[in-house]
């Protein structure tokens, strides 16, 4: 949207009446805010000859192209098409809304009508007889009149329309000339109205008699073109014609001229004051006989002539103005908040753009410190002086006896001389004259900051200048300082916050940046630190930092001023207009250019408060003062409307602000919905909030867009909600909009249930056939069943006959078994009977321990053999219960008292396995008893041990005999030695023999070679 400004110059002509008292606006002040409404908005056509609202809120406008729906941001066009149902004719010369239809006159197709919830236009030609009565086809205008009754004019004639039972009546004006139509309508009484046309004057219609007649008193209009009756009171009218104004007065039946200037339109701006359009010129008419000329301007002061048509005004208090060729202009009493102000001054070397940097005032005075010097303006008069040095001032202060110091860059320190106007140096010793704030600390001092070189204390009096260390250091760019309720001094500066009271000094380092431009105190005596980054709160109970960094409403944290109002709101001025921090609720408000400000950017230091309250803020081009109670607030909230909806980003042709549910299949998941607040007054600023229930577990965050898109939605109800706010986010009620998203035929209720009831039928069936299948088997298995039955029977008794022969032969093998057993012990008994009788008979001692020997082996292959025929015996036995047997056994044998030291681990040997082992004891046992021991020897001992070790089995033998006393030549040459590593080999063992006290026979053999 462009703004404009309306400027009210003064012509004060004496008229013949007497109007009421003068408009607040049009006396208070000298221009007034419009919005142009035009292209850019989307206007079809800048000629807005129509206009009207409806019920929702929405703006129509008609235009000589196109018929519009304005939502305070675009517009919604209907172009004319033949298509039934279609817009006939889009060139709309008056309109009228009422009971959610919108009548319109056009230029060919006479009366029409849109119907907003069925979202289609009606044609009426055919009710109007335009064979009879060809010219009503042309439409001009609309008068809503008693009760039911709409009057429409046309090209000689005038048409009763009766809107509820849509009955068309035509009556012809007398006397019109060719191409002469109606212009304009008004009640003069009950049923009874003035008609004014284009070309014939001014016609009285009487609707209960059914008739038109000229009105003789009003003659003088005859040949005349009538533009626009106003009924001042019941007896007075106003009528504006093509080259005057008149005034008709019924009751005594004259005609009066009141002034010879063009009016086209009339139309009542407040309670008190009327607007006229005239010919490319417009004005107000006030009580005071006087007429102000309205000279329409855009921002560069430049003059724009528009014919003023129609004004409307809509329920926020807005005013409408629809012009001939400059589209639309809305004008709200409040839309600019503010009123910049703009320095003039004759010796000032610019007219704009005079930044301003610091402000006190000073009586009726405000002192400014700019960027040409200072300027003093005189608030009353509203004159300003500058005082020129062109340097760039900065500071400005008033100390305690009133006098006025201040400093700038290269300008060094001055002083106010009220006796002569003028600023006078103030000498002091150090060179830096970057002055960029003076403190005053008591009523003979007062602090000099510096940029470079530190901070002074000056004694007012004699000039005399003293260091002053701020937390032990000389600190340079303090810009800004602030005495609070308890008399501490804080000072901002590029290092941070410092408080200094009487020794004492406290530095804040932790704030949301370290540059600093501004301090103030609210009256909770918290102190505000406004920073390069952010705005900072200190708890004056607790120190507690709370930071407000850029957020919604704040839209730019680069603070350069911070001041308290009486209630505790925080005004701050940044790089993108002025915020205000509401202090019970926490929230930011923002105002811009566009509100009145002088400009978006303000200047560093330049915020000010006096002690009545007002505020001031200064930037790149004037400054802004207000008292903030004075401060507009919007309390009105337009209706928010859900107006579109996309399907994959593609709209919906349905009349979506008169739908309420929306259906679509499974796969048309994925929605957009448009919304607006027909909020018009800063619609920019209007913010919105929304829930699409169903999918959103709360609301979203309140945004400026208008529109939101919801991707792969799964089959169910969902209701979108949307609420919208005005310029001071105050919200409004919510629309709403129920969303049904099918599921696929496959995943219906329907389906399911048919799909359920199938499945059971297809179960039943199957099993009713299993069971039919499985009787007709279960008759064949019977049957073969008995036959194999039978067979079973006749086999079962030869198998009796084979058992009993089986067991026979089992008998007969078990006894042959035990025959051949026992008789292979006793051969090997008898064996060891003959070795034994044998010996006896031999006499040669070599001869006798050869056979002792062979007696032991047979022994040993004994008492394995009553091992295997142990019926208990499985496929192996434990090692401990063999081994110390077998040894006992060998010991007892050999009739010598020996010791026997067994640790064997309980190991399951096999049974295959156990003549070898049983023969390798039997060797190491009998050479011991042979070779080791001699007759002296008291203790004879022999040892054994048998242990599981991981993948193998080890067997060490040992006794404390004599030893080995060659090992090399007993490995080697040793018959019994040589039987024991065969008998290892077969074990698939090794051999070790060492002496340890004795002989130590060591053999370890694999488990899996082995078992």
């Amino acid at each position: 949207m462009r703004q404009f400004q309306i400027t009210l110059s003064l012509t004060f002509v004496l008229i013949a009446f007497s109007l009421s008292s003068v408009a607040s606006i049009a006396r208070h002040t000298d221009s007034i805010t419009v919005t142009h409404i035009a292209q850019e908005e989307g206007l079809s056509q800048l000629g807005a000859l129509a206009m009207d609202f409806d019920d929702k809120g929405y703006l129509w406008i008609g235009t000589e192209n196109g018929l519009n729906r304005f939502n305070g941001y675009q517009m919604k066009v209907y172009k004319a098409s033949d298509a039934e149902g279609n817009l006939p004719d889009d060139h709309i010369r008056s309109m009228y809304y009422a009971n959610d239809t919108l009548w319109l006159a056009t230029n060919t197709h006479s009366i029409c009508a849109y119907l907003m919830a069925e979202d289609r236009f009606v044609d009426f030609q055919s009710q109007l007889n335009i064979e009879q009565y060809p010219f009503v086809k042309f439409g001009y205008t609309l008068y809503p009149a008693s009760g039911s009754l709409l009057i429409a004019g046309t090209i000689g004639h005038c048409v009763l329309i009766d809107r509820n039972k849509l009955t068309f009546e035509v009556l012809s004006i007398p006397d019109a000339t060719d191409n002469d139509y109606v212009t304009s309508i008004m009640e003069l009484s009950p049923r009874r109205y003035l008609v004014g046309t284009y070309a014939s004057g001014v016609y009285l219609l009487d609707v209960v008699n059914r008739s038109i007649r000229p009105i003789p008193e009003l003659a003088p209009l005859k040949n005349k073109s009538v533009n626009t009756f106003f009924k001042l009171s019941p007896e007075r009218i106003l009528i504006g014609i093509e080259g005057g104004l008149y005034e008709y007065h019924e009751k005594h039946r004259a005609l009066r001229k009141i002034r010879d200037i063009t009016i086209k339109s009339l139309h009542r701006w407040d309670d008190h004051t009327l607007l006229a359009g005239g010919f490319n010129e417009a004005y107000f008419i006030q009580n005071d006989t006087s007429w102000q000329k309205v000279i329409f301007l855009d921002q560069a002061e430049r003059e724009l002539q528009a014919d003023i048509l129609h004004v409307k005004r809509d329920q926020l208090g807005g005013i409408w103005i629809g012009t001939a060729g400059r589209g639309v202009f809305y004008y709200h009493p409040h839309q600019r908040k503010f009123v910049p102000s703009r320095i003039t001054a004759n010796n000032s070397p610019k007219k704009d753009f005079i930044s301003i940097f610091h402000f006190i005032r000073d009586g009726d005075n405000l002192w400014m410190a700019t960027d040409l010097g200072f300027v003093r303006h005189d608030l009353h008069r509203g004159e300003y002086k500058l005082y020129r040095t062109d340097f760039l001032e900065y500071a400005l202060t008033k100390d305690a006896n009133q006098n006025i110091w201040a400093g700038g860059f290269g300008q060094g320190l001055v002083r106010y001389n009220r006796q002569k106007d003028r600023f006078d140096p103030v000498p002091l010793p150090f060179a830096d004259k970057d002055i960029i704030q003076i403190t005053p600390v008591s009523p003979d001092t007062v602090w000099v900051h510096t940029w470079s070189s530190g901070i002074y204390a000056l004694n007012v009096r004699n000039y005399g200048v003293n260091p002053r260390q701020i937390h032990g250091q000389q600190l340079v760019r303090s810009r800004t300082s602030f005495i609070d309720a308890s008399g501490a001094i804080w000072i901002g500066s590029d290092e941070g916050l410092y408080r200094i009271k009487g020794d004492q000094s406290v530095h804040y380092d932790s704030l949301s940046n370290s540059r600093v431009f501004a301090i103030t105190e609210d009256p909770e005596n918290n102190i505000w630190v406004g920073t390069a980054k952010g705005l900072n709160c200190i708890n004056h109970k607790t120190g507690q930092i709370t930071k407000y960094i850029q957020q919604p409403g704040l839209p730019n944290d680069f603070i350069y001023s911070v001041e308290s109002d009486q209630k505790g709101n925080i005004w701050v001025s940044t790089n993108y207009g002025v915020s205000v921090l509401d202090h019970r609720h926490r929230t930011f408000k923002n105002y811009t250019e566009n509100d009145g400000l002088q400009n978006n950017e303000f200047n560093g230091k330049a915020g000010y408060k006096d002690s009545i309250g007002y505020l001031y803020f200064g930037g790149m081009n004037g400054f802004n003062s207000f008292h903030p109670d004075s401060v507009y607030v919007n309390r009105k909230v337009g209706k928010t409307l859900i107006e579109n909806v996309y399907l994959f980003g593609r709209p919906i042709y349905k009349n979506i602000p008169y739908t309420d549910t929306l259906t679509f299949s499974h796969n048309q998941n994925v929605i957009t919905f448009d919304f607006a607040s027909l909020n018009y007054l800063w619609a920019k600023k209007n913010r919105y909030q929304f829930i699409l229930e169903g999918f959103d577990k709360t609301w979203r965050p309140i945004t400026a867009d208008r529109s939101t898109t919801y991707t792969n939605l799964d089959p169910g109800t969902y209701t979108f909600k949307v609420k919208g706010s005005n310029n001071e986010l105050l919200w409004g009620e919510s629309d709403t909009m129920t969303i049904i998203i099918r599921s696929p035929w496959y995943a219906s209720i329907w389906f399911r249930l048919a799909a359920g009831i199938l499945l059971v039928l297809a179960v039943v069936g199957t099993f009713a056939y299993k069971s039919y299948k499985q009787k007709k088997m279960n008759l064949k298995l019977f049957a073969m069943v008995n036959t194999r039955t039978e067979e079973l029977h006749q086999a079962n008794q030869a198998l009796n006959v084979s058992l009993e022969t089986t067991q026979k032969q089992k008998e007969n093998i078990s006894f042959l078994m035990q025959e051949l057993n026992h008789r292979v012990k006793n051969n090997l008994q008898l064996i060891t009977s003959l070795i034994d009788i044998q010996s006896f008979e031999i006499e040669d001692m070599a001869i006798q321990e050869k056979l002792r020997i062979l007696q032991s082996r047979v022994f040993t292959v004994s008492k394995i053999h009553d091992i295997f025929n142990n019926k208990n015996t499985e496929d192996s036995i434990r090692s401990d219960r063999f081994i110390t047997n077998l040894a006992n056994d060998l010991i007892v044998f050999s009739g010598l008292a020996i010791d026997l030291d067994i640790k064997v681990d309980p190991i399951y040997f096999p049974v295959n396995k156990l003549t070898h082992l049983g023969l390798i004891m039997n060797e190491l046992i009998t050479n011991s008893i042979k070779h080791a021991f001699v007759d002296q020897q008291e203790t004879k001992r022999i040892g054994i041990l048998f242990a599981d070790e991981s993948n193998q089995w080890k067997f060490v033998y040992r006794d404390n005999g004599c030893g080995f006393k060659n090992i090399e030549t007993t490995i080697d040459g040793k018959k019994g030695v040589n039987l024991v590593k065969n008998l290892a080999r077969e074990l698939k063992g090794t051999i070790t023999l060492t002496n340890d006290s004795g002989a130590v026979f060591t053999c370890c053999f694999p488990k899996t070679n082995t078992i």
